[in-house]
């Protein structure tokens, strides 16, 4: 069958069938923060954390660790979809908040990420804030 008949919508799926809409392009991901106690910073996070938004969300929170005197809190309860390449992010920047004397925590979490964690075997590397 010739490509152009998938674009008709005459693929395998009988004749007149319509075509597949293209995939939608990935939501946005922003982020707001704000000083937390003990000199923290609280970063809220909004949207979905994947591959497409991973280099920003990095730049974005070694930012704000660099800001910061003792170190993250990191609120994504607004956060639909987290991959292993947005999970990743958040392993590494732990890391580097452990290089420089600093903490990272998660706090309050979506369903999604919540998941990943759990599935991971990373969710006991992410305390809760006190």
């Amino acid at each position: 069958m010739a490509e152009h008949e998938y674009e008709r919508g005459f693929g395998p799926w009988g004749a007149g069938a319509a075509a597949a809409a293209p995939a939608a392009p990935p939501l946005p991901f922003s982020t707001d923060s704000y000083p937390g106690g003990g000199g923290r910073l609280v970063m809220v996070i909004r949207g979905e954390l994947d591959h497409d938004t991973a280099p920003a969300l990095r730049r974005a929170l070694q930012e704000a660790l660099a800001r910061s005197r003792s170190g993250l809190e990191i609120d994504l309860r607004a956060v639909p979809f987290l991959d292993c390449s947005g999970l990743n992010v958040l392993l590494r920047l732990r890391r580097e908040a452990q290089a420089h004397g600093k903490s990272m925590e998660l706090g309050p979490r979506s369903p999604a990420v919540t998941r990943l964690l759990a599935l991971s075997g990373t969710a006991s590397l992410f305390p809760r804030p006190q």
